[in-house]
């Protein structure tokens, strides 16, 4: 967080995952982190710009930092900049700023909400699932909605909530979404995780260019491959499950 000098307008920063538990590396944004971060804001803070470079994360830390946030709209303006990409979670996330900017080779990305399970049966699959179609149902699609154009009918909601990643660029989000397209470029579009980016579909090509420096140890790199690898093992198990119901 960053406030101007004189304190009528700050910065914060989300790039990196947004999770509830462990951090994987110093990007990643924790809610207390985030809790923190807004309960430091001077009262004479009237303008809040929220960066957005993160591959999503916690379905339920992403809530709690939306209620957060519209508690805090009571009192200032807030703006979410897409600096490379705001997807899964984070896409919802930015659905709560008064006024949305993507920079042109920025990227949006939709789709289910996701969990991760580790030795359920198909009994917790089916109450996962039942889980999953509530958030859709009431977080989800009411935030799209919300920053919806005319073009996004619910019929395209739910295209873009079919079970695929669907990615989309400045210009093809603004169609949909009350996004104003700024015609200069961000380098930081590379930035986000790529570990997590790996484990969706049909990523954009821009966003794996940049090489990043592997700055943690071959044992944490293994430990974080295991937990990919188990996670989409437990995304196959689930749709094996419930495929048929």
């Amino acid at each position: 967080m960053k406030a101007s000098a004189d304190e009528k307008s700050a910065d914060l920063f989300i790039y990196g995952a947004i999770i509830s538990g462990y951090k994987w590396n110093d990007a990643d944004v924790t809610l207390s982190e985030f809790k923190e971060s807004l309960e430091a804001l001077p009262m004479t803070v009237k303008t809040l710009n929220m960066y957005v470079n993160s591959p999503g994360g916690s379905v339920f830390t992403t809530i709690a930092m939306m209620n957060q946030l519209e508690r805090m709209k009571s009192r200032m303006v807030l703006n979410a900049y897409v600096d490379g990409i705001a997807a899964s979670a984070a896409s919802i996330l930015i659905m709560k700023a008064d006024n949305i900017y993507m920079y042109e080779n920025t990227f949006l990305m939709i789709h289910k909400p996701m969990i991760s399970l580790w030795g359920a049966n198909a009994v917790d699959c089916r109450e996962q699932a039942d889980w999953l179609d509530k958030t859709e149902a009431k977080t989800c699609i009411p935030a799209y909605l919300s920053k919806g154009t005319d073009t996004l009918t619910d019929e395209k909601v739910k295209e873009l909530l079919n079970g695929k990643d669907n990615w989309l660029d400045a210009n093809e989000a603004a169609e949909f979404f009350d996004i104003t397209v700024l015609e200069e470029t961000k380098d930081a579009i590379a930035c986000a995780d790529i570990e997590l980016l790996n484990r969706y579909k049909d990523v954009p090509g821009e966003l794996f260019i940049v090489e990043q420096k592997n700055t943690i140890s071959a044992e944490e790199m293994t430990y974080r491959k295991q937990i990919v690898e188990q996670s989409v093992a437990n995304q196959a198990y689930l749709t094996t499950i419930l495929g048929g119901l």
